[in-house]
């Protein structure tokens, strides 16, 4: 079956598509082996291509390297890549995403792409078809490293149905389980949780919190027993309390990966020894607030992609914290948007919320169900809670008094029904009014 899906089914579909992933399947495939020195010359083949090619088609850089009396050969690595600014989001729409686009490129090698919008804030620009196949070879053999092999059944849970026919055939095809959800009560948690035991996939793939919610359920209603190989998570943060909660639940282990615009599939093995960044496809510095690199503690995920030749992102700044050691990526932090920052210049992640809320020896751990940091314009913090019968007032004067004594300012608790989840399967932990 593997191999029909891998070497009949797959170019057929890339051949219908104008794609590419099976050739870089098995480029990504053949440097598995690749030497360090291997991998640097690569990653230095690409760079020349990439900056000859913004140097004379991307408006911004064109302009750029002429102001600053560059040329595309004096970026030869990673420590000359800093000569270049550091754009961002902000950055992009404020000059005009047109900037950024390469002129002449060929429309029907490129495709419409937009950001999830995690921060509330999407944006459009392209991706190459070579990029965007490349970027799901990564991916496919982030999956081929945990035993997966093309055409296992496994299942897709995602927020809305899938649109289009094509779409329906290239999941029966691939035998994709793909289950919609518009909102995430019990009902639909136990309707979800029965197909899995029906269908019996192999691999699951969804956002944490979906996942999350999940595995609570099926933590507290016993009788599901199906046990799939592995639980694959990506697209947003991954607490240490998310993930022992679904182990548990599935009995088998989480696999995360993360990416985003401009970025290269940076994923974790089975041997959970950090996060390996797919370096064929780009280049990752992570960079203190001052622009330095850091090797060891917390910085920015700044990315420079050197295959979308469609929008080139070339030092993007994800605005994503990430904790490294020894230059690799042990956690992801989450969006920088997505810290609370206090009096002093003290920071608060979305852990140090997570853990409060979820650690078994707190009373909050058995009563409070969603929860949502709200920091209001006057500095006042608001804790929204989705909270159940074992939740009272000597819990709520516990959470006041906690945050009180390490934030010092104003604390308040407001009690809602429900924390929705954003359409792309997000819930944002901390809002900074």
């Amino acid at each position: 079956m593997g191999l029909i899906h891998e070497h009949i089914i797959l170019p057929l579909s890339d051949l219908a598509k104008g794609e590419s992933t099976h050739r870089h399947l098995r480029m990504l495939r053949r440097l598995e082996a690749a030497t360090p020195a291997e991998i640097d010359a690569f990653q230095r083949q690409r760079l020349r291509l990439l900056m000859d090619h913004i140097a004379s088609q991307v408006p911004f850089y064109h302009e750029w390297f002429a102001k600053n009396n560059l040329k595309p050969s004096d970026i030869q690595n990673i420590k000359d890549l800093r000569r270049l600014p550091v754009v961002d989001k902000a950055t992009m729409r404020n000059i005009g995403i047109d900037r950024f686009n390469a002129e002449r490129y060929d429309p029907k090698k490129r495709m419409n792409a937009r950001s999830s919008g995690s921060t509330g804030e999407p944006f459009s620009f392209y991706i190459s078809k070579e990029a965007y196949s490349v970027n799901m070879a990564a991916k496919l053999r982030t999956w081929y490293q945990a035993g997966y092999r093309l055409g296992d059944r496994y299942m897709k849970i995602a927020n809305g149905a899938r649109h289009g026919k094509l779409k329906t055939l290239q999941d029966r095809v691939n035998r994709c389980v793909y289950v919609p959800f518009y909102s995430m009560g019990d009902e639909t948690l136990a309707t979800i949780l029965d197909q899995i035991e029906r269908t019996r996939p192999s691999f699951i793939r969804s956002y944490p919190m979906p996942l999350y919610l999940l595995a609570q359920y099926r933590n507290n209603h016993p009788g599901y027993s199906f046990t799939p190989r592995h639980v694959m998570t990506t697209g947003s943060l991954l607490p240490d309390a998310y993930r022992a909660e679904i182990e548990r639940a599935f009995g088998c282990d989480v696999i995360d990966s993360y990416s985003c615009e401009g970025t290269p599939n940076t994923y974790e093995t089975t041997a959970h020894d950090g996060y390996h960044v797919t370096d064929a496809y780009g280049i990752i510095e992570v960079l203190d607030d001052d622009g330095k690199p850091v090797s060891d503690g917390v910085g920015r995920v700044v990315s420079t992609d050197l295959w979308n030749l469609a929008t080139p992102f070339v030092r993007y700044d994800t605005q994503d914290l990430v904790e490294v050691r020894g230059g690799r990526i042990q956690r992801i932090m989450g969006r920088e948007c997505e810290t609370l920052i206090v009096a002093g210049g003290q920071r608060y992640m979305v852990h140090n919320f997570v853990g409060f809320f979820q650690e078994d020896d707190r009373p909050t751990k058995r009563s409070v169900t969603a929860y949502q940091v709200v920091k209001r314009k006057s500095g006042a913090i608001t804790f929204r809670l989705v909270v159940n019968e074992q939740y009272n007032a000597e819990i709520e004067r516990y959470i006041v008094d906690f945050w009180h004594e390490r934030l010092q300012v104003p604390i308040d608790v407001e009690l809602v029904d429900e924390i929705p989840l954003m359409k792309n399967n997000k819930r944002l932990t901390i809002i900074d009014e």
